[in-house]
C-alpha cells in the first residue's frame, strides 16, 4: 500500500495543528526551576569529614519523600548523630498531588548538588526544597539569602504611559493575595483583570511557620516584589514564602479545573482521532520496525544479545512496590537499599543512590560499564543501573543471609561462627579482592571494605558487595588523588591524609576485617586509652602471646599456628606505610601456603583517642610510625564517613 507523500505531509499537519491547540491548555511545568543555592564556601564542612553530613541527608529525604505524597509538605530532621540534618519541602497549593510528586522528585535528584555544604534551597514553579543543619523551620526572611526576580516589560507594558497604572494594580494585587494567603491560613490566589492589563498572583508560605512568621515573610516579599513593576513578571524568592506575579496565567483556580478539565479532554479526542489516523497507515507500512521497537521496549535492558544493564526505572519500581519501607535491606551513606523481585520473578537488590549531577552519572555509567562483567564467587554480581528516572539505582544479585557484621557484633546472636568458618570468610574475602586488584581486564578499587559490606550466602561463603564507591586504577604503580570515601576506621592513613588513592586502601581495610573476624570484636576509632584492636593484637605480638586476642567464645578450639598467621597478616595489611603492606595476591598466598614465611610487621597507625573526645572542638590527629601529619576531622563524625 503506497500512501502519497502531499496526503501523509496533510494528515501531519493536522495532527501538528491539533496537538498544539491541546499542549495550549497546559501551564508551565512544575518541575522547571526557578533558583538553586547552595550554602556559602564557609558553611562547607571540613573535607575530610564532608561525607558525614550524607547518611542523614538520605534518611531526612526519604522521610518527607513518603509525607510529600500524602500531606503536599513535610518537614523533619535526624539530630541522632552530627551533623543534625533538617529539611523541608512544600508543593504550591494550585498544583495537584501527581504534580506535586514529580516536583518533589525533581527536587530530591538536583538538590543533592549542593552536598557536602550544610545548606541548600531549590524553587520550582510547583514546590520549594531545603535542608540545612539547623532548626530553620520557623525562619521567614534572610537577607542573605532572599532574592527577587524581575522580568522587563514586554508586550502591551513596552508602552511607557502604562507603566504608572500598571505598578498602581501590581501593588493592589499583591496586597490582595498576601490577606488572602493570611485568611486561608498560608496560601492565596488572585486574578485581576480590571486593570491595564490582567494580573495573575500567588502567594505560599512554608506550612510550618506559625501565622505571625507568615505575615511577616509576605509583608516583605510583597514589598520586594511590587518594584519588579512595570515588569511583566516577578518572582519573590524567600526563607519563608513565595510570591508571584505575571501578566501571563501560570495557575487554576478551583471553579476554572472542570472548564479547563473539560477542553484538555476535547482536545486529547481530537489529537487521538488524528494520531490514529497516522498510526494506521504508519503500522501497515513499517510493521516490522514498529514490531520489533516494541519487542525492545519490553526487555530490561536495551539491547538485544547482550547483558543487560540498562534497567527501566519503573520496573525496578514497581519490583520494591515503589520503594516501600519493608523492602528495605539497608542504609548507607550512598543510599539505600530494597529487596526487588523483577517480572521473571528473579530476586534483586536495588540501591538507591543519593548523587545524581551529569558528571556524576557520566563517570557511574562508565564504570558500571567496566565491573558489570566481572563475575566471581567472592563478589556479589552487580546486574545493572537505572539512569533514565528521577533518580540513580543501582541493581545487585540479591544474597538472602546477612552481613558479616550482623553475625560478629550483634548481641545475643544465635550463630557463632567456627574457626574454620571465619577462615573460610578471611580467605574467600581475600581472594574476591585480589581478583578485583589483578584477576580482571581493569585493576579495580573498592574503597570501603568493612564487615557490613560483606554478605554471606546460605552456605556462609563471602561475597563483597557495595560497589557504589569503586574507582578504576592506572594501569602503573601511581596513585590517583581523590576526594576521601569509606568508613572511619577501615581508611588507610595516606588515604585518610592526602587523598591517595591506590590498591594498598583496600589491603589496610582488609586487614582491619581480619583482625576484627579473628578477635570478633569491632575496631572503633573512638576506643578510650589504647583499647583498640590493632594496639591489643599489636601489643600481644610484641609479647609473643598474639593467640590471646583470638575470641575467647571460641574456648582454644582452633590451631594456634594458623590463628596467629591470620593474625600477623593482618598486622602486616595495617601498617602505617603503604609500600610495606603485601598485595592481595600476596596475602592469598600466605593464608594458603602453609611454608610460606611471613614477613615481620611494623607497628599500624594508632587514632590517638584523646583527641577524638567530644568535648575538643579544635582538631583530631593520627599518630602514627613513618607518617606524622595531623589530619583534622570533625569531633562529631559518626562511624561512617560514607
Amino acid at each position: 500500500m503506497q500512501v502519497p507523500l502531499k496526503f501523509s505531509q496533510h494528515l501531519i499537519w493536522v495532527f501538528l495543528i491539533i496537538a498544539s491547540i491541546s499542549f495550549s491548555f497546559l501551564l508551565a511545568s512544575p518541575t522547571s526551576e526557578i533558583h538553586h543555592i547552595c550554602g556559602s564556601s564557609d558553611d562547607s564542612i571540613n573535607s575530610n569529614a564532608s561525607s558525614a553530613i550524607f547518611p542523614n541527608f538520605v534518611i531526612v529525604m526519604d522521610s518527607l519523600m513518603r509525607k510529600v505524597a500524602n500531606n503536599q509538605w513535610a518537614d523533619d530532621s535526624v539530630t541522632i548523630t552530627l551533623p543534625e540534618v533538617y529539611a523541608l519541602a512544600q508543593c504550591f497549593g494550585y498544583i495537584s498531588n501527581v504534580d506535586c510528586k514529580l516536583c518533589f522528585s525533581e527536587g530530591r535528584v538536583k538538590l543533592p548538588s549542593c552536598l557536602p555544604a550544610y545548606s541548600g534551597r531549590i524553587y520550582f514553579e510547583g514546590c520549594f526544597l531545603r535542608y540545612g543543619t539547623n532548626d530553620f523551620f520557623q525562619e521567614s526572611v534572610d537577607p542573605n539569602y532572599d532574592s527577587t526576580n524581575c522580568s522587563a516589560p514586554s508586550g502591551d507594558l513596552a508602552d511607557t504611559s502604562l507603566h504608572n497604572a500598571f505598578k498602581s494594580e501590581v501593588a493592589q494585587v499583591i496586597l490582595q493575595v498576601t490577606e488572602l494567603a493570611l485568611k486561608n491560613g498560608s496560601f492565596g490566589t488572585v486574578a485581576s483583570r480590571g486593570g491595564v492589563l490582567p494580573v495573575y498572583a500567588l502567594s505560599q508560605c512554608w506550612e510550618s511557620l506559625n501565622k505571625d512568621a507568615c505575615r511577616k515573610c509576605l509583608t516583605i516579599a510583597g514589598l520586594k516584589l511590587t518594584q519588579c513593576a512595570p515588569g511583566s513578571e516577578g518572582k519573590a524568592l524567600f526563607t519563608g514564602c513565595y510570591m508571584k506575579y505575571s501578566t501571563e496565567r501560570f495557575f487554576y483556580s478551583n471553579l476554572e479545573t472542570k472548564g479547563r478539565d473539560a477542553g484538555i479532554v476535547i482536545a486529547i479526542v481530537l489529537s487521538a482521532v488524528a494520531f490514529l489516523l497516522l498510526s494506521s497507515i504508519g503500522a501497515f507500512i513499517g510493521y516490522r520496525r514498529l514490531s520489533k521497537k516494541k519487542e525492545e521496549n519490553n526487555r530490561l535492558g536495551p539491547f538485544t544479545g547482550a547483558p543487560s544493564l540498562n534497567f527501566k526505572y519503573e520496573v525496578l519500581e514497581k519490583a520494591t512496590d515503589f520503594f516501600h519501607e519493608s523492602r528495605k535491606l539497608g542504609q548507607g551513606g550512598a543510599g539505600s537499599v530494597f529487596k526487588g523481585t523483577l517480572p521473571d520473578g528473579t530476586t534483586v537488590a536495588v540501591k538507591r543512590l543519593v548523587f545524581n549531577t551529569r558528571q556524576w552519572v557520566d563517570q557511574f555509567f562508565n564504570e558500571v560499564n567496566l565491573i558489570s562483567g566481572i563475575q566471581h564467587p567472592n563478589l556479589v554480581s552487580l546486574l545493572g543501573c537505572s539512569i533514565e528516572g528521577p533518580e540513580s539505582l543501582l541493581v545487585y544479585e540479591y544474597v538472602p543471609n546477612r552481613g558479616l557484621d550482623q553475625i560478629l557484633f550483634i548481641n545475643n546472636t544465635i550463630q557463632v561462627l567456627s574457626w574454620k568458618q571465619r577462615f573460610s570468610i578471611i580467605l574467600g574475602t581475600a581472594q574476591g579482592l585480589a581478583y578485583l586488584h589483578g584477576g580482571c581486564a581493569v585493576k579495580i578499587i573498592h574503597r570501603d571494605i568493612k564487615t557490613s559490606n560483606i554478605l554471606l550466602d546460605e552456605n556462609l561463603t563471602p561475597k563483597i558487595a557495595d560497589f557504589g564507591l569503586v574507582r578504576c586504577a592506572p594501569s602503573d604503580n601511581s596513585h590517583i588523588s581523590t576526594g576521601i570515601a569509606g568508613t572511619l576506621g577501615y581508611v588507610a592513613p595516606e588515604y585518610l591524609i592526602k587523598g591517595q588513592l591506590t590498591e594498598k586502601v583496600d589491603v589496610y581495610g582488609f586487614g582491619v576485617l581480619v583482625l576484627e573476624i579473628a578477635t570478633g570484636k569491632k575496631n572503633s576509632v573512638y576506643s578510650q586509652g589504647s583499647n583498640s584492636i590493632l594496639h591489643s593484637v599489636w601489643k600481644n605480638y610484641k609479647a609473643r602471646t598474639i593467640t590471646n586476642t583470638i575470641f575467647p567464645g571460641l574456648y582454644g578450639e582452633f590451631p594456634h599456628k594458623q590463628a596467629a598467621n591470620v593474625l600477623q597478616v593482618g598486622l602486616l595489611c595495617t601498617q602505617a606505610s603503604a609500600s610495606l603492606r603485601p598485595s592481595m595476591a600476596e596475602v592469598v598466598q600466605m593464608l594458603t601456603d602453609e611454608e610460606c614465611e611471613l614477613p615481620s610487621p611494623k607497628q599500624p597507625p594508632f587514632l590517638n583517642a584523646s583527641v577524638l573526645n567530644p568535648d575538643d572542638s579544635t582538631q583530631s590527629c593520627i599518630t602514627k610510625v613513618s607518617l606524622t601529619q595531623c589530619c583534622v576531622l570533625d569531633q562529631q563524625v559518626a562511624d561512617e564517613v560514607l
